[in-house]
């Protein structure tokens, strides 16, 4: 597959060069990742219009068949909100001859189970309560798709997995840990048979006397 060469990571700023001549300012290009997106690693394309917005072609690739108006962005597995990737000197605007500078600012959209700090992810799962009484051990499933089976703990409480959370992207530091705790969900009608009933109270009385 046909890439663009990754640009410049960095957290912040970029290089303006030695020349006295004041560099023309970059365009910046928001790019918004899902946080199973940046746990794998993805290649995202950003296009550019045309017209006053021209692109130009990265000179250390030779890509004969690559759309001249695309710009391929290789975001690394692990990769944090706010990244920024710079490829320099790559858009002329309004047909000047000076090239400029193309930063392209990582955005890292919310989740609908985990929630970011740093490397590690926190969850907090709801789980029905017959679920949660009638399992000796409860799951998780993770970014990359897989069910983790963890103990049952009470309601509330946190358990951690280590080196489950979001990978190091620059290679420096250890990889993350999930942290969980389970919210128990009890029915607004719990409509139960008698014997389904009598099955929970001992249930119930049991998860009692094992505290």
């Amino acid at each position: 597959m046909l890439r663009e060469t990754m640009g410049k990571l960095c957290s912040k700023g970029f290089d303006k060069g030695t020349s006295h001549r004041k560099a023309p300012p970059p365009v910046w290009c928001p790019l918004r990742c899902t946080l199973d997106e940046l746990y794998n690693g993805v290649e995202k394309t950003i296009k550019f219009p045309g017209g006053r917005m021209k692109l130009l072609p990265d000179p250390g690739v030779i890509a004969p068949n690559a759309d001249p108006e695309t710009l391929v962005v290789e975001i690394p597995a692990g990769a944090k909100n706010g990244l920024k990737i710079v490829y320099p000197r790559r858009v002329i605007l309004d047909d000047r001859k000076v090239p400029r500078d193309v930063i392209v600012d990582v955005i890292e959209e919310p989740h609908a189970e985990f929630h970011r700090q740093g490397n590690d992810l926190w969850a907090i799962r709801k789980i029905p309560l017959m679920e949660y009484v009638t399992n000796e051990a409860l799951t998780i499933e993770t970014l990359d798709k897989r069910l983790l089976t963890v103990p049952k703990i009470e309601p509330g409480c946190v358990i951690e997995i280590p080196n489950e959370g979001m990978p190091c992207w620059h290679g420096i530091g250890e990889t993350g840990s999930i942290f969980v705790s389970f919210e128990v969900i009890y029915p607004k009608n719990l409509s139960l048979t008698r014997e389904e009933k009598d099955e929970l109270k001992k249930l119930l009385a049991k998860e009692e006397n094992n505290v």
